[in-house]
């Protein structure tokens, strides 16, 4: 699944870095923390993107006719 908290935090140093590169003035520093940010964002979509296979992998092993059966069933419920 998911790791929202690891999402979270990346976006929580994304920000820091944003209010620091505001307050920059050598641009050496700049693309430095803009590189940083990059990185996070990169380790967001990799986050992401390891939460899709892991769920694509769980609807192979469950199959499409049982998780329609089950969202009937939780449509009954309601």
């Amino acid at each position: 699944m998911i790791n929202i908290k690891t999402i979270h935090e990346s976006l929580e140093k994304i920000e820091k870095q944003n209010q620091v590169y505001e307050l920059m003035d050598d641009p050496e520093m700049k693309i430095k923390t803009l590189d940083n940010m990059i990185k996070e964002f990169d380790l967001i979509g990799d986050a992401a993107l390891e939460g899709i296979k892991d769920v694509t992998d769980l609807l192979k092993k469950i199959g499409s006719e049982d998780v329609g059966k089950r969202i009937e069933k939780l449509t009954e419920i309601k």
